[in-house]
């Protein structure tokens, strides 16, 4: 599904021309233009395509990883994980501008399709590998008879539905920014497009390092609640620094997007390795699942919200004044503090292991 969408998404921008229009049916209380370009609205599509493969697809990694790490080194193997995902973020949003300046605007979601082309083949090879092991370690039989009693104490954990909201408060706050950095960059600090482009990029990059590396002190040391409090805290500092008016240094820029860097890092090499010490491992891709339906929800709402904010502040000569939407993105990351402060308080009193390391004694 990934591959698809990719390949719908090139399609739409190489062969659709920018100048037709079609009427849009629903608008979504006004959310949705009325109207639309036919390009735009089968990129749209094949992006939401490549977005429904992506989740199913985290959702899949999410619990191999679990399935081989439990006990083990999880953290600093699901730290692998993000920071591999980072790179391939870090390199879209760096290198995109400059293959679509020198081969075409098509050229990067041609490139991209290459890629995903690439992972599906190792996908399928990984698929048999593991099918191999289950044939000799896993026993299906037994967990599938005490599913319902499984699903019904997964949804009374207050500890699991603390980090359903802290993903989708934290996500809504870094995720749709990440869209609109280099516009903040570029209307704000003056910086030009493509320079803008390797400014923005020095937050997934950061995460390629950081993430195993925060993921590995999880491991040995534990403190992972805290891990996404102090993450949480530092990407509400960044969006408040880049909120105020008056802050329009380029090196505040770069030194906002390292520690947002850091925050992308601190939160994601806890939150997730900390899913497995919250819920039954026979219902972990349900947890996953629902982790991950809720998160899109704010990934598909705040977008357009701060869209049409950025809208009502864009002067007549195109000029966007950030102040207001940034001020929404640090209200998300203030939600995100809260929740994880909330969550460190909880796992304190329930004893779920949160801020015990993941390597089991031996």
């Amino acid at each position: 599904m990934m591959l698809g969408g990719a390949v719908v998404n090139w399609w739409a921008l190489e062969h659709i021309a920018p100048t037709t229009y079609v009427s849009m049916p629903v608008t979504l209380f006004g959310l949705i233009p009325d109207t639309m370009k036919t390009q735009v609205l089968v990129s749209a599509i094949g992006f939401g395509l490549f977005g429904v493969g992506c989740d199913i697809t985290g959702i899949t990694v999410s619990k191999v990883v679990t399935k081989w790490f439990t006990g083990h080194e999880l953290a600093s193997a699901m730290g692998i994980q993000v920071a591999m995902a980072r790179l391939g973020t870090a390199s879209a949003i760096s290198l995109s501008p400059v293959i679509a300046q020198s081969f075409g605007l098509s050229a990067p979601l041609l490139a991209g399709a290459l890629l995903l082309l690439a992972g599906f083949v190792m996908f399928i090879v990984y698929t048999f590998m593991d099918r191999q092991v289950d044939t000799v370690t896993v026993c299906k039989s037994q967990s599938a008879m005490r599913l319902p009693s499984y699903v019904a104490t997964l949804l009374k954990n207050p500890g699991f539905w603390l980090i359903v909201l802290l993903c989708v408060l934290f996500y809504s706050s870094l995720r749709p920014f990440l869209k609109f950095a280099t516009d903040v960059l570029i209307n704000k600090y003056g910086v030009d497009p493509v320079t803008s482009g390797w400014i923005v990029s020095l937050l997934p990059y950061g995460t390629i390092v950081l993430t195993p590396l925060f993921g590995s002190i999880y491991d040995r040391i534990g403190h992972g609640a805290l891990l996404m409090l102090i993450g949480c805290a530092l990407v509400l500092g960044c969006h408040v620094l880049l909120a105020l008016p008056m802050v329009n240094q380029t090196w505040v820029a770069v030194g906002v997007m390292i520690m947002l860097g850091v925050a992308f890092s601190l939160v994601p090499s806890a939150m997730w390795p900390s899913v497995p010490k919250l819920v039954p491992i026979e219902v972990l891709g349900t947890s996953y699942s629902i982790i991950y339906y809720v998160q899109n929800i704010g990934l598909m709402l705040v977008p357009m919200l701060i869209g049409n904010i950025i809208d009502q502040h864009t002067a007549a000569n195109g000029h966007v004044d950030f102040t207001a939407p940034m001020s929404v993105f640090a209200l998300f990351a203030l939600a995100a503090t809260l929740t994880a402060a909330v969550l460190l308080v909880v796992d304190l009193r329930k004893n779920y292991g949160l801020e015990r390391a993941n390597i089991e004694s031996r």
